[in-house]
């Protein structure tokens, strides 16, 4: 009897204890390590104007036979071989550097060896143009239109391009004969315009690329129907420099 009782005091105290024991602590298992998400991808480099032009030009049409209408389009015989003469005289101008300084040189001996065909070319312009103009100075507008070739001719995108193309074309006409030179110089001139025109043309597809650029990738303005006006635009992920 007196064991039973010594027993139960014993049950009763374990079971105290763990009464009072703290609750069993839950571990958590481990957390699952997801990849971090991918970058949002990167927006194409915006188009830009060939050669370092301005972003905005006047382009010049073109003419019905499908070639632009430049300033050496729809010329004479002699007009010809004076825009010839003014190409070569406004690289001899603007090109400069070790290599195109020859250019000068070179010019200087072209106008030496050929100024019997050049004089009398001016001349025959100077007449073109007063009786194309009757009634208006034709002197005066051939003045003008010389200035505008020679503001052509200096277009700045295709410099290095057209002072190569002079170079090559003053030293090849120093060694033309005389009388083959109106026909040398009527070639050459569409050589050296087609410089002029395939840059335009490279333009032309830049505007065009341009365009698709934005319409793809430009932030979009956002119409706000409760103030009936446009939103400023959506921004969008900055292009990578």
């Amino acid at each position: 009897m007196r064991r039973g009782v010594t027993n139960l005091i014993a049950l009763i105290l374990v079971t105290a204890v763990a009464a009072c024991a703290p609750p069993p602590v839950k571990v958590a298992p481990p957390a699952i390590q997801l990849p971090p998400p991918p970058p949002p991808p990167s927006l194409p480099a915006m188009p830009l104007p060939p050669g370092g032009a301005a972003l905005s030009m006047t382009i010049p049409p073109v003419g019905l036979d499908g070639i632009r209408v430049t300033p050496n389009r729809g010329l004479s015989r002699d007009e010809q071989i004076w825009h010839f003469r003014a190409a070569l005289n406004v690289a001899a101008l603007n090109c400069q550097g070790p290599v195109w300084g020859q250019i000068a040189t070179e010019y200087n001996k072209f106008i030496v060896i050929h100024k019997v065909l050049l004089s009398k070319t001016s001349k025959s312009v100077d007449r073109e143009y007063v009786k194309r103009y009757p009634k208006q100075n034709g002197m005066r507008i051939r003045d003008t239109r010389m200035t505008d070739l020679y503001n052509y001719f200096a277009l700045p995108p295709v410099r290095g391009q057209y002072c190569d193309m002079a170079l090559r074309k003053l030293q090849e006409a120093n060694q033309v004969p005389k009388a083959a030179l109106p026909e040398y110089a009527m070639g050459s001139l569409a050589d050296i315009d087609n410089v002029f025109v395939n840059f335009y043309e490279a333009y032309v597809k830049y505007e065009r690329d341009l365009a698709d650029w934005k319409m793809k990738y430009a932030p979009k303005r956002a119409y706000d129907p409760a103030l009936n006006i446009m939103a400023p635009p959506v921004t969008t992920p900055s292009q990578p420099r």
